[in-house]
C-alpha cells in the first residue's frame, strides 16, 4: 500500500511542477508582448481589484487576468467604443493612475483602470489616435 501513496504523491508534484511552469510560460508570454503592460481592473459594483496585463492591439485593448492559465484574453474593449474619464492619482505622490473607463456598447457604468502613469500616457495616446470609423458601402 505504501508504493501506491508514493505513485500518488509523485503524481501529483508532477501535476504541480506542470500547472506552475504552465503559468509561468503564460506569463512571461503576456508580459513579452509588445505594447502590454500591468492593469489592474474593478469590475461594476466591485470593491476588490483583480490584478492582470492588458494589451494594445490596433483595434482593441485585451485584458488578461494574472491567475488564470487562459491564453485567451478575459475582457476585450473595441478602440471606439473606449472612453476615458480623467485619471487620478492613488496617492499624491504615488504614481499609479486609476482612470474610469465606459465601453460604450456595454452597460453606461464602466469600470475602472489602475496602471502605472506611463501606461496611462499610452492608453490616453491609443485611445485618441484612432482612426475615424469608415461608413460601409456595402
Amino acid at each position: 500500500m505504501g508504493q501506491h501513496v508514493w505513485m500518488i504523491v509523485a503524481i501529483g508534484a508532477i501535476v504541480l511542477v506542470l500547472l506552475t511552469g504552465g503559468f509561468l510560460v503564460r506569463l512571461r508570454y503576456l508580459a513579452g508582448q509588445v505594447g502590454s503592460f500591468e492593469c489592474a481592473m474593478r469590475p461594476p459594483g466591485a470593491q476588490r481589484w483583480l490584478s492582470g496585463v492588458a494589451s494594445f492591439r490596433l483595434d482593441s485593448l485585451e485584458w488578461y487576468r494574472l491567475m488564470s492559465l487562459s491564453t485567451r484574453p478575459s475582457r476585450v474593449w473595441r478602440r471606439l467604443d473606449l472612453e476615458l474619464s480623467a485619471g487620478r492619482r492613488r496617492r499624491e505622490q504615488g504614481r499609479v493612475v486609476e482612470v474610469h473607463c465606459v465601453d460604450a456598447t456595454a452597460s453606461p457604468e464602466g469600470f475602472d483602470l489602475a496602471m502605472m502613469e506611463e501606461s496611462h500616457s499610452a492608453l490616453i495616446a491609443w485611445v485618441e489616435s484612432a482612426s475615424p470609423e469608415q461608413p460601409s458601402l456595402y
